[in-house]
């Protein structure tokens, strides 16, 4: 009886999925990512696990992906198995481009997202996505938006966010000092508090990696990676 419960797809008597379940483990024992919409943008901090990944100041960290110039995910849980999801929003993307001539609306890309993850979380033939998301970006639609979609596909839209394995504490301290219309400097202020109560290290760099995701004037976005340098900076904020 309990295998015909662990098997994909199954309810368990209490009315769970026992696969969706052990998938939410595996974000819980992830990297921690924290996402701050600001006034003309986004502020995206992840947690660096091992030094290797931080070795190149010019690489992404394993966990952030650029669906496309306007749209930018963050990965907690299993990473190989983002990347399927990240590959189809990426050539989804790249299609309405191609058809329409302008780029595709953010709530387009987690209408897809939420599609392909209930689809895996509903099969039984396979096993649910191990792994959330934070979705971040701006279209001309709607602006800035900022979603987080769990690993059974469920949405929801936020101001400031955060999953991984130690998101209930975050999320708590987001909840309390965030404000509306908060700056890029406000926000790395956010973000350092909440590294300094989560962590002993006086070097931020060596466990969180960030970036900045501004709009400007013209439209424009500006993907900036914060190097070891003005990140360490930040310690005295």
């Amino acid at each position: 009886m309990d295998k015909l419960f662990n098997s994909p797809g199954a309810f368990t008597p209490n009315g769970c999925l026992s696969q969706v379940e052990y998938a939410m483990e595996a974000v819980e024992n992830s990297n921690d990512i924290i996402v701050i919409q600001t006034i003309n943008g986004f502020l995206i901090g992840t947690e660096v696990q091992t030094d290797t990944e931080i070795e190149d100041d010019r690489k992404y960290p394993r966990n952030i992906f650029l669906i496309d110039k306007h749209i930018i995910i963050g990965v907690s849980g299993n990473i190989p198995d983002s990347k399927i999801i990240v590959d189809y929003v990426r050539i989804q993307a790249q299609q309405y481009r191609f058809v329409y001539q302008e780029d595709i609306p953010l709530n387009e890309v987690v209408k897809e997202i939420c599609n392909i993850k209930q689809q895996f979380s509903q099969s039984k033939t396979s096993r649910p996505m191990g792994c959330s998301l934070i979705i971040a970006g701006w279209d001309r639609f709607s602006g800035h938006q900022l979603f987080k979609s769990d690993v059974s596909g469920t949405i929801s839209n936020w101001k400031a966010v955060t999953i991984g394995s130690n998101s209930l504490t975050n999320q708590i301290i987001l909840e309390t000092e965030f404000k509306n219309g908060i700056s890029l400097t406000g926000a790395l202020a956010l973000l350092v508090r909440i590294i300094k109560k989560k962590t002993s290290y006086t070097v931020p760099s060596k466990i969180f990696d960030v970036h900045t995701f501004i709009i400007d004037h013209e439209k424009n976005i500006l993907i900036h990676r914060l190097s070891k340098k003005e990140l360490n900076s930040l310690v005295k904020v």
